[in-house]
C-alpha cells in the first residue's frame, strides 16, 4: 500500500503535522504565512520537494496558483490520483476567548476559513479536517457568496453535497493530551467512501494525564538553572525582585490572591508602588496543579504573567522541554537546523535566537497526539477500503478479517447522528456481530465526551464474542467505553430509552439504546 498524502493549510510550525509523519504520510504541500514557522517545517523535513513549502498569504491568486501547481507535479511524478487529506486551522485571532478584545480586522480574518473551503472544495480530497478554537463554528464569516454567515453553515452549505459531516467541541485533555485545550474539531469525509463515515476518524478517549505524570520525572530547578542533561530544560530567567510574587504560592494559587501589599506591582516614574490588574479570568502568576492535566498553553509562555504558566512547586515558567511533553510533541521534533548539534554548553546562544520562536510556536500548535491519532485512523481505513478486501457489493467493516457482512458506514453515520449527544451516561443494546462492528465505532465516538458508555452484547455465540475481542484493539473505543457480554436481555433494566431506534441491518431484531443515568 502506497503512504498516504496530505496538503496542510495556516500549518504554524507544523507540529500537528508532525503526527502525519509519525504515521509515514507524504506532504504534498505545506502553506504559512510566517516564514519562521515554515522553516521550523524545513527543520523537520515535512515536504519531500522543496516546492512543497509555500510561504505567503493563501487569499492571494499566487499562493492557490502554486498551491495547485504542486498538485499537479505529483500527478505528472507521483502518479497522485487524489489528495487523501486537506488539514487547515485557519488563524483565531477574531474567534479565540484568549484575545478577548477583538478588532474589526480581527474579526474580518475568520473568513480566512473560507480560502480553505474553496481549496477543498477545487482539490476534492478524501478527507478534510478543521481544528479551531471552541467558538469557531458559531463565529461569522463572509461567505464564498459574499453573504456573512456562520462558519458551520458556510462549511455545510459548499461542502456537504459532496462529503459527510461531523463537528464537536472537544476537551484535548480527554484524548490523551496532558492539558486543558477546548477545541472544535470538523471532519469531513467523501460520500464516495461509502465505508467511511466521519466518526470513525474522532481521535480516542483517553484518561487524564496529569502534569505529575507528563513531567513530574523532570529535574527541579532553581532560579536560572539548567539541566545538565537536556538542554531544552532549564529555568528561564525573570526579574528577581518578582520571585516573592511567587515564591510561596500554593497549586492553583495566585500572586493576586495574596494581601494587596504583597500582589505583583510596577514602579511609576516617580517613584510610586501601583499594584498591576489580576486578569480577569484570574490566572495571572497562577500555578499550575501537579495532579490536574495543565492548563491551556498560550503563546506568552515565557513570562509569570501570562496565564497558568507557572511550574507546579519550582519558582519558574514550565521549561520547553515541559511544554513539548504537555503538547505532546515527541523528542524527535526539530525545531532548528541546528538542533542535531546542541549540547547544554551552546544552548546560551541558541535560545537568544530562538526561544521565543519556539514558545509561541507551542502556544499556537494543535497537540501531536491529537493528529497523530486522527491520521492512524484514516490509514487504517483508507488502506482497508482501497486494499480489494472490501466489496463495492458487499462491504465489509475494515475492523474485522472473518467475512463479517456490514452495511456501509455512512448509512449508520446518518442514523447516529439523529441521537441526543449530550447524554452523560449511555447504555446500548447490540444483537449481532455485525451491528455491533457497524455501530459501536462510531456510538463510541458520538459519546465520546460522555461520563460511560456501556455496550451490551446479547445472546452472541462464542465464535462471535471470539470475533468480536480479536478486533477491540484496532477498534480503539476509549477508556470511557466498557463491553459486556450477556446470554439474554430478561434481566437488563434501563431508566430511560431514548427516543430513536435504529433498525439492524440484519432485520432480526432492533438495535436498542438506552440511556442509563442523566446528568452525573
Amino acid at each position: 500500500m502506497n503512504k498516504r498524502t496530505y496538503i496542510s493549510l495556516f500549518s504554524g510550525a507544523g507540529v500537528g503535522c508532525y503526527g502525519f509523519k509519525m504515521n509515514k504520510y507524504r506532504c504534498i504541500a505545506t502553506n504559512e504565512l510566517l516564514k519562521a514557522r515554515i522553516n521550523v517545517q524545513r527543520a523537520n523535513h515535512k515536504c519531500e520537494k522543496e516546492s512543497g513549502y509555500i510561504c505567503g498569504d493563501i487569499t492571494k491568486p499566487e499562493m492557490h496558483a502554486l498551491l495547485f501547481e504542486e498538485i499537479e507535479k505529483w500527478k505528472q511524478t507521483e502518479g497522485l490520483s487524489q489528495v487523501d487529506v486537506v488539514f487547515a486551522t485557519p488563524p483565531c485571532q477574531g474567534m479565540s476567548t484568549v484575545n478577548y478584545k477583538k478588532t474589526d480586522h480581527e474579526q474580518i480574518r475568520n473568513s480566512l476559513v473560507v480560502e480553505a473551503i474553496k481549496i477543498i472544495k477545487e482539490i476534492h480530497p478524501k478527507i478534510f479536517i478543521f481544528e479551531n478554537v471552541r467558538a469557531f463554528m458559531t463565529s461569522v464569516c463572509t461567505d464564498v457568496s459574499g453573504e456573512d454567515m456562520l462558519i458551520k453553515d458556510s462549511i455545510f452549505s459548499n461542502l456537504s453535497e459532496s462529503y459527510n459531516i461531523y463537528w464537536k467541541v472537544v476537551n484535548f485533555k480527554d484524548f490523551g493530551v496532558p492539558s486543558s485545550r477546548p477545541r472544535t474539531l470538523v471532519i469531513g469525509t467523501s460520500k464516495k467512501l461509502v465505508d467511511i463515515s466521519p466518526l470513525n476518524l474522532f481521535p480516542t478517549r483517553h484518561a487524564e494525564i496529569t502534569l505529575r505524570e507528563a513531567i513530574g520525572a523532570f529535574p527541579h530547578l532553581e532560579f536560572g538553572e539548567k539541566d545538565s542533561s537536556d538542554p531544552l530544560h532549564f529555568a528561564r530567567p525573570f526579574p528577581e525582585h518578582e520571585i516573592p510574587w511567587i515564591a510561596d504560592l500554593k497549586e492553583g494559587q495566585s500572586a493576586f490572591d495574596k494581601p494587596v501589599e504583597q500582589q505583583p506591582y510596577k514602579i511609576e516614574k516617580d517613584g510610586t508602588r501601583v499594584v498591576l490588574k489580576g486578569a480577569y479570568m484570574g490566572n495571572k502568576y497562577r500555578r499550575l496543579f501537579w495532579d490536574k492535566p495543565g492548563a491551556c498553553i498560550a503563546t506568552r509562555n515565557d513570562v509569570l504573567s501570562s496565564q497558568d504558566t507557572i511550574h507546579p512547586c519550582d519558582n519558574r515558567v514550565l521549561s520547553i522541554r515541559e511544554l513539548m511533553r504537555v503538547m505532546t510533541i515527541p523528542d524527535s521534533f526539530h525545531w532548528t537546523n541546528e538542533d542535531n548539534l546542541l549540547t547544554v554548553q551552546n544552548s546560551t546562544a541558541y535560545l537568544t535566537r530562538h526561544e521565543m520562536n519556539i514558545r509561541r510556536c507551542i502556544g499556537e500548535a494543535v497537540p501531536t497526539e491529537i493528529i497523530s491519532c486522527i491520521s492512524r485512523k484514516i490509514k487504517m481505513m483508507l488502506d482497508y477500503v482501497e486494499s480489494g478486501e472490501s466489496s463495492k457489493i458487499i462491504p465489509r467493516n475494515y475492523y474485522s478479517k472473518n467475512q463479517a457482512i456490514l452495511y456501509p458506514q455512512s448509512t449508520v453515520f446518518k442514523e447516529i447522528s439523529q441521537c441526543d449527544a449530550t447524554l452523560q451516561r449511555v447504555s446500548i443494546a447490540i444483537y449481532s456481530k455485525e451491528d455491533f462492528l457497524s455501530y459501536v465505532p462510531q456510538l463510541a465516538s458520538y459519546y465520546a465526551t460522555a461520563k460511560a458508555i456501556d455496550f451490551v452484547a446479547i445472546g452472541l455465540n462464542s465464535l462471535d464474542i471470539k470475533s468480536i475481542k480479536a478486533s477491540l484493539k484496532l477498534l480503539e473505543l476509549g477508556d470511557n467505553v466498557s463491553i459486556s457480554f450477556v446470554d439474554n436481555d430478561r434481566d437488563l433494566q434501563f431508566d430511560y430509552t431514548i427516543d430513536l431506534t435504529i433498525k439492524p441491518f440484519n432485520n432480526s431484531r432492533q438495535l436498542s439504546l438506552f440511556d442509563m443515568v442523566e446528568g452525573e
